[in-house]
């Protein structure tokens, strides 16, 4: 497998792909779990949808936007032309397809970590938030030196799951690209599927399966020890 250019770009897609997708929803999460936390008006508007995307089914989610990034009928190109940005081959090109998929993925599961975060930041005392308001702290300061800390490990938690997830993600990615075009979005998994039942090289499809658990493993143990540590100092 290591021999194959094809199979290491597949790694390269695979973490790319998963780690990118990870980041954006923890400080989108991050960002809408504060502002639910708060008394605004638009956080009461946008509580009862924020689910949304989390109870739809992924292939459904898939079809979907593959409707809405179509780049000649898509509703999103027409919006993009409003100011100055024409023909964005989201999923039909190669420079853009990751991207693509990438942008389904933040917008199908930072509900997720919206509702870890908010959950945490319901958690801490209200105390706690006081003290260091009486103490000079400005809301900003609050923020990054208490309540940030302390809702750390939630990030993490919510981070750990939402990794083991996207580093096997097979769903958006068939049902949008199918790994195209060419091999822009060709991860592990869908080059396992393609692998085994199409080529019928089961055996090299079941190697394939096997790295990507490798690197789930490695990947989950890192962000275990990193939980257990954040949680030490909190605790």
């Amino acid at each position: 497998l290591f021999g194959r250019g094809r199979f290491l770009d597949s790694i390269s897609t695979t973490t790319i792909y998963a780690f990118t997708a990870v980041t954006c929803e923890a400080i989108l999460g991050l960002a809408i779990a504060k502002l639910f936390n708060t008394r605004a008006l638009l956080a009461k508007w946008c509580r009862p949808v924020i689910l949304l995307p989390l109870v739809l089914p992924p292939l459904s989610v898939a079809l979907m936007w593959t409707t809405l990034m179509n780049p000649d009928t898509g509703v999103l190109n027409y919006f993009l032309s409003f100011i100055g940005i024409n023909d964005f081959g989201w999923i039909s090109k190669a420079d853009t397809a990751l991207f693509a998929v990438v942008f389904i993925d933040v917008w199908t599961f930072t509900p997720f970590f919206v509702l870890i975060i908010f959950a945490g930041l319901r958690g801490i005392s209200p105390e706690i938030l006081e003290a260091a308001r009486m103490n000079g702290a400005k809301a900003w300061g609050v923020f990054f030196r208490v309540e940030l800390p302390m809702v750390l490990p939630y990030i993490i938690l919510a981070a750990l799951f939402r990794l083991i997830d996207s580093l096997n993600q097979f769903d958006i990615i068939f049902g949008t690209t199918q790994g195209g075009p060419g091999n822009a979005t060709n991860v592990l998994s869908i080059s396992a599927y393609f692998t085994a039942f199409q080529n019928l090289q089961f055996g090299r499809g079941a190697a394939v399966m096997i790295v990507n658990w490798v690197i789930v493993l490695v990947s989950a143990l890192v962000m275990v020890k990193l939980w257990r540590h954040t949680r030490k100092r909190v605790s």
